[in-house]
């Protein structure tokens, strides 16, 4: 009797799995041959993200020692007592100092702008209007992305060019604060430049200003002020406070023939 003998084949991974195995091989194969690269790479990675750790603190620390030269000098602006002007004046100069140290030491943190905008208004309220020019112009070529502090410094701008005796580059600024879209004293700016048109005579330029402040801000506190100053310099109103007088006129005429 004849016995055949039984061959046993060898189970072969699936498809999918000797793939997987064939590829994991040579990646290790890979990773074998640029052990040095690959250990640098990751060196690298990781020295990256120690030097962002550390500008990150290091502008977090900048952040705070700018904020506290800040706040002391906000303190000294605002404590300024009207009837001792020697020490309001020294208060000024002290806050100005440390308002120009944030600016020369963290010129890169966010308190920077805010120092340069309040060393203009410093300088304005000491009647140092030229420097105090020379701040805000500095701020709208460094900064002037803020737009409500953007618009700020034009109207400030305006009252120290005003206040220097230049009404065209008052103008100028006033009108500049008009311009910027999401600015929160637009107002002010209208009635400002309405006061001047009015102060310059020229009546039916006053009127559309305070007419357009009424319009857009109807709830803005110089409102009231624009409705009154349009009633007063109203054609209409202007003709019958003309006709008032003209009538008392001739009262007075005809009482003085009976006398």
């Amino acid at each position: 009797m004849a016995y055949k003998l039984k061959v046993f084949k060898r189970e072969s991974l699936p498809p999918d799995e000797a793939q997987l195995m064939s590829r994991m091989e040579r990646l290790w194969m890979y990773a074998e041959e640029h052990r040095g690269t690959i250990i640098a790479g990751l060196l690298l990675i990781g020295l990256i993200g120690v030097l962002i750790g550390i500008l990150v603190w290091w502008e977090l620390d900048n952040e705070t020692k700018a904020l506290e030269l800040y706040n002391q000098a906000a303190q000294l602006y605002l404590d300024r007592q009207l009837d001792d002007p020697e020490q309001s004046k020294a208060n000024l100069q002290q806050a100005i100092r440390l308002y120009q140290q944030i600016l020369d030491e963290y010129p890169r943190t966010s308190t920077a702008e805010l120092a340069l905008y309040f060393i203009g208004n410093a300088y304005a309220d000491q009647g140092e209007y030229a420097k105090a020019i020379d701040a805000y112009q500095q701020y709208l070529a460094e900064y002037g992305k803020n737009p409500i502090v953007l618009g700020l410094v034009y109207q400030r701008l305006g009252s120290t060019y005003l206040l220097n005796g230049e009404r065209e580059k008052a103008r100028e600024a006033f009108s500049q604060v008009l311009t910027v879209a999401d600015a929160l004293n637009q107002d002010q700016a209208l009635f400002e430049l309405a006061k001047m048109e009015e102060d310059g005579g020229h009546t039916q330029e006053a009127l559309a200003y305070y007419q357009q402040l009424l319009d857009q801000h109807p709830t803005s506190p110089f409102a009231g002020e624009a409705a009154l100053r349009v009633k007063a310099l109203s054609p209409d109103t202007g003709t019958t406070e003309e006709g008032v007088q003209e009538s008392s006129s001739s009262e007075e005429d005809k009482t003085s023939e009976g006398s």
